[in-house]
């Protein structure tokens, strides 16, 4: 689970309670397709030329979506303008093996100049069953994409990765949290950009993300107790649709 320390990052940002990487918060397909088709977003010419390559993208990563739908029991994809030029990207969950045991998450943007789809992001087992399961945030900010994810039980990592508005990696913090046998204490070690810091370091500059947090575009946030919960679950949060839905909305606007 996110521990203490990362109060202000994912444990504030994910209080977490690993029950199989599922989601509490998926909704039934109707529901999601409903919620996403009353709030349609107006596409440029560019816009519906992306829409278009991305549903190609979908159709051809069906089985590997699909198969963390199933193994996860969660909502898979989502549409969303993450560096506000008027063009969404797309982004998912597909699994990164037939047997689907991990996720690998992925977004996608539109080169208007190739007019076909750019992968920009790749991160393997964001979502996996074995080995303490793991708990993950995906949010932005008007700077800058953030993913936060947590693995383990007892002994935890939590990593958040900042990417700026061209999908480039331009930050990274990292808390580790072990046990020590002889004092029956936890220890936590801190890294800023992979340097070795203090919590204060750690807390504020995570802390500034969390607050300008504009969209959560995915998680799988699990939250304990009111004391617990999660700053990000306050933040608007993106639609995110199962294969199905997803390829519906992709139609209607298209």
């Amino acid at each position: 689970m996110f521990k203490r320390a990362v109060t202000l990052v994912v444990t504030a940002a994910m209080a977490l309670v690993l029950s199989g990487c599922n989601t509490n918060s998926t909704e039934a397909t109707a529901s999601v397709y409903t919620r996403a088709t009353e709030s349609t977003i107006a596409l440029t010419e560019d816009g519906k030329k992306a829409v278009g390559k991305y549903m190609d993208l979908l159709k051809s990563n069906k089985a590997a979506i699909q198969g963390v739908e199933k193994t996860f029991d969660t909502a898979t994809c989502g549409l969303y303008d993450i560096n506000s030029d008027g063009i969404p990207e797309f982004y998912f969950f597909a699994a990164a093996d037939p047997s689907a045991y991990s996720a690998t998450f992925y977004v996608y943007s539109y080169d208007k100049v190739k007019d076909g789809v750019v992968k920009q992001i790749e991160i393997p087992n964001i979502m996996y069953l074995s080995g303490g399961g793991c708990e993950y945030a995906v949010f932005t900010s008007p700077v800058a994409l953030l993913v936060s994810r947590s693995s383990g039980t007892s002994d935890t990592v939590t990593e958040t990765i900042v990417y700026d508005m061209y999908f480039i990696k331009n930050g990274s913090y990292k808390l580790t949290q072990s046990h020590d046998a002889g004092t029956e204490m936890m220890v936590s070690k801190y890294y800023v950009n992979g340097t070795a810091a203090d919590q204060v370091t750690y807390d504020e500059r995570v802390t500034v993300h969390i607050d300008q947090c504009s969209m959560v575009l995915a998680h799988n946030i699990q939250v304990k107790s009111e004391e617990d919960a999660s700053p990000l679950l306050s933040k608007p949060m993106a639609k995110v649709m199962n294969y199905e839905s997803m390829l519906s909305y992709l139609i209607k606007i298209s």
